[in-house]
């Protein structure tokens, strides 16, 4: 099967990695993939995770020439399956899937508030344009829904998604040790593009607000990286709040830290805290789509973690608890270890996305 994959953002974030490990892994099955990107900087990070890349550019919803030479391109590649994942451009690269003939088209989406609800295009590409819409988390389900009472229920499925612990490159405690980080410091952090979704202030504050002192280490980069840093200045902070930039060290990184803050107010099921509940590490998030199914104490099973609100004291309040509890805390970080290797590996992952592009491809060509 020859699986290729379509992004137009202008990022290399969470939903593009969680996009290039699918097609890494299908890969590796056998599979022939390649995904396009708008630019070449991004078409040269995805390839690094030795997958074969492309620039295919797409622009606003007025640039119907780009749906045309992107349906030129399909026509010319012959894609078995088409996976979208650039949901502001799904009316534009949609049109060129079905102008090309794909056989099977999919829209992956990864963040909460990309629904139908967005507009009239949106509603016609998924009705239309788009076989199947895979979403991450459970809890998207019901508001996608709702935003296109006419959208057929049976094209959206759940696949969430699948990591493995990210690997260490360099000896125990390496990053706090570049960083200036005491061995005995408190370290609370995520690995993250540095957008204004995330909220990083939001953590930042709520740090400020515990009695201990506590250090933060955000590793990305993105538009919010200089605001975070005068933030850090302005509450006293400096020494404390360590901004390192992209890192592809992302297993060394999380060994620097106690406990993985997501303080998001939308994501849909964040790739970056299943790898830190991988590497072990116990998570504290905010009550954004997926964080509940991951982290929620299920019948019988300890917590793997921490959902609170949106409020910077009760972000604190559950930060500042596990602070002071390492017992509570290595408890969860093995209850999320345990969780993210029986409900979010990697292998059910490709399993499901296998599955769901061969009946899709089987189904389209005639096959039942």
């Amino acid at each position: 099967m020859f699986v290729l994959a379509h992004n137009s953002s202008n990022v290399f974030g969470g939903g593009e990695i969680g996009t290039v490990l699918l097609l890494a892994g299908l890969q590796r099955r056998g599979h022939r993939v390649r995904m396009l990107f708008r630019d070449e900087e991004n078409a040269a990070r995805a390839a690094a995770y030795g997958i074969p890349t492309s620039v295919q550019r797409i622009g606003g919803d007025a640039m119907l020439p780009d749906a045309v030479r992107m349906a030129a391109r399909l026509r010319a590649e012959r894609p078995d399956a088409v996976i979208l994942t650039t949901f502001k451009k799904v009316f534009l690269s949609g049109l060129g899937a079905r102008l090309a003939g794909a056989p099977f088209v999919v829209q992956r989406i990864v963040l909460q508030g990309d629904t139908p609800a967005r507009g009239a295009r949106y509603r016609l590409a998924l009705r239309r344009f788009v076989d199947a819409i895979s979403l991450n988390a459970d809890a998207m389900r019901p508001p996608f829904l709702a935003g296109d009472p006419g959208l057929d229920p049976a094209k959206v499925v759940t696949i969430l998604d699948g990591v493995r612990a990210p690997a260490r490159t360099r000896e125990p405690g390496a990053v706090r040790r570049e960083l200036g980080i005491p061995a005995d410091a408190f370290v609370v952090g995520s690995v993250a593009r540095l957008a204004g979704q995330k909220r990083f202030d939001r953590l930042l504050r709520a740090l400020a607000l515990l009695p201990e002192p506590a250090h933060c280490l955000l590793a990305g980069d993105g538009p919010v990286t200089e605001p975070v840093r005068a933030l850090a200045a302005e509450l006293g902070m400096t020494d404390r709040v360590h901004l390192p930039g992209f890192r592809r060290d992302v297993g060394d990184v999380l060994d620097a830290l106690d406990l993985f803050a997501v303080s998001s107010d939308r994501e849909g099921l964040a790739n970056a805290m299943l790898e830190a509940m991988a590497f072990g590490l116990p998570v504290v998030s905010t009550d954004v789509s997926g964080a509940r199914e991951a982290l929620d104490a299920a019948p019988g099973e300890p917590a793997a973690g921490i959902v609170t609100g949106f409020g910077e004291a009760e972000l604190a309040q559950a930060i500042g608890g596990l602070l002071r509890d390492g017992d509570g805390r290595r408890r969860m970080g093995e209850a999320a270890r345990e969780r993210a290797e029986r409900r979010f590996g990697e292998e059910r992952f490709l399993d499901e996305w296998e599955r769901l592009l061969e009946d899709g491809v089987r189904r389209a060509r005639g096959g039942g």
